[in-house]
């Protein structure tokens, strides 16, 4: 019932600054608001806290993918609101006040509860957030290391298992079984914060960094699929192990790299089969993830013969990471151009379907585009919107040009800013991963 009161006060406050109040989406927007609002406070009054830049009800967190549920937590944020309680008697008189008031610029002397006061607002009590929050930007910067070391145990973990299987035994994958899982429960809370990660590289460990990146690029489809968590579990397992064939070539040798391309999928599969307790699609998508829809690629197979799905996903996730990673000789792809670059490449070399699932989760700008904006200010993708033009951007470099050390986030969806280019970091000398 809170998200849903969350959403109502967003389409409010958006039709309220696209309709005069004559118009009838406006009024249809403030009555649903106005409704909403006495469903919910049926029982007495609703109050929604904002706490480390997420709305809660109650102790509950309130979902942050929910339609307009980033936005308002911003505008509380920038409003330095503490809370909002709504009262039963909530006038739409009320309603419209509340919307014009977090409409209005932020400034050190707005008080969001002393203007309401003063409009004769009753339906609607708001607290405010008395003094910046430094506790809160310290447990994020804390949220975001413990992110990133997440990251390098599964590479950690990646690195004993192959290192054991490369040296000729058979190694147990138990251990890499619970983080594979802590990474599937982070990116149900934030997957805007997992993709985020995605974007690390170390070229010292570039084939560790790509099977872990692949993982979370094949479970951002397996999310968009709906497929239930044991699924997605097993999906995340079968996109980590997908190159585990390569251990058994040299890599270092320029002659083998033919080999290594054609025999590794039919390799990877003779390995997996000597792991105890495997999930048997982990040998499937480590055979099939570089066989074509249209009946080519590697190994070579029958006419007509159809892919496992995990397989047909693993197989985008790994292409658009391979795109997006810098090659010798070459820079890889921006983001925005490599999913216009998946989309090309189907219905042949990928599965239609399921490229334009990982196409519409990932957005147009998908997060860790570099982008400049209207006002000449830089920032990076942090997370996609409901609008796929309209993503949240982390500032990095102010309207001056100057570095932005706080860097905070700008949601485009509320904002008169629109995103004009996208910008090679290597033209800015910027590691994305870096403001993520």
């Amino acid at each position: 019932m809170a998200t849903a009161l969350v959403t109502a006060l967003s389409g409010a406050r958006k039709a309220h600054s696209l309709y005069p109040q004559s118009h009838p989406e406006h009024r249809a927007a403030f009555d649903a608001f106005v409704g909403g609002v006495a469903r919910t406070t049926a029982a007495g009054p609703l109050t929604l806290n904002l706490h480390l830049g997420r709305l809660y009800h109650e102790s509950t967190v309130l979902p942050a993918d929910a339609p307009g549920m980033r936005s308002i937590a911003e505008s509380f944020e920038a409003h330095r609101i503490e809370s909002l309680t709504f009262q039963p008697d909530l006038t739409e008189a009320d309603a419209i006040v509340l919307i014009e008031i977090i409409g209005m610029k932020p400034s050190a002397d707005l008080d969001v509860a002393t203007e309401l006061e003063a409009r004769g607002v009753a339906g609607v009590l708001a607290r405010r957030l008395e003094a910046p929050d430094e506790e809160a930007a310290a447990v994020r910067e804390e949220r975001r290391d413990q992110d990133r070391a997440m990251y390098r145990r599964l590479v950690s973990t990646m690195k004993r298992a192959t290192a054991q299987i490369g040296s000729g035994g058979s190694a147990s994958l138990a251990d890499t079984g619970p983080v594979v899982a802590s990474v599937l429960e982070r990116f149900m809370d934030d997957s805007a914060a997992v993709l985020g990660l995605a974007m690390m590289r170390d070229p010292s460990e570039a084939d560790l960094f790509h099977s872990v990146n692949t993982m979370i690029y094949a479970i951002t489809i397996g999310v968009g699929l709906e497929i239930p968590p044991e699924g997605l579990n097993t999906l995340g397992m079968c996109a980590l192990l997908h190159d585990i064939g390569k251990l058994a070539f040299d890599r270092n040798d320029p002659a083998q790299h033919e080999r290594i391309k054609l025999l590794h999928p039919r390799v990877g599969a003779e390995i997996l089969a000597r792991v105890p307790d495997i999930d048997r699609a982990a040998m499937l998508v480590a055979y099939e993830h570089h066989h074509r829809p249209d009946g080519t690629g590697w190994p070579e197979m029958e006419p007509g013969y159809v892919a496992h799905p995990y397989s047909r996903m693993v197989s985008i996730a790994d292409r658009y990471d391979r795109l997006t990673t810098d090659a010798p000789g070459g820079e890889g792809l921006t983001p925005d151009r490599a999913v216009v670059q998946l989309l090309r490449e189907t219905p042949g070399a990928l599965d239609p379907i399921f490229t334009r699932v990982f196409v519409r989760e990932m957005g147009a700008f998908p997060v860790g585009c570099l982008v400049r904006l209207s006002d000449q200010s830089v920032g990076v993708v942090s997370a996609p919107g409901l609008d796929p033009l309209k993503p949240r951007v982390r500032l990095v470099y102010g309207a001056d040009g100057i570095a932005i050390e706080a860097k905070p986030d700008t949601d485009l969806a509320d904002s008169d800013l629109s995103i004009v280019e996208v910008v090679p970091p290597a033209d800015l000398s910027e590691t994305v991963s870096d403001h993520l």
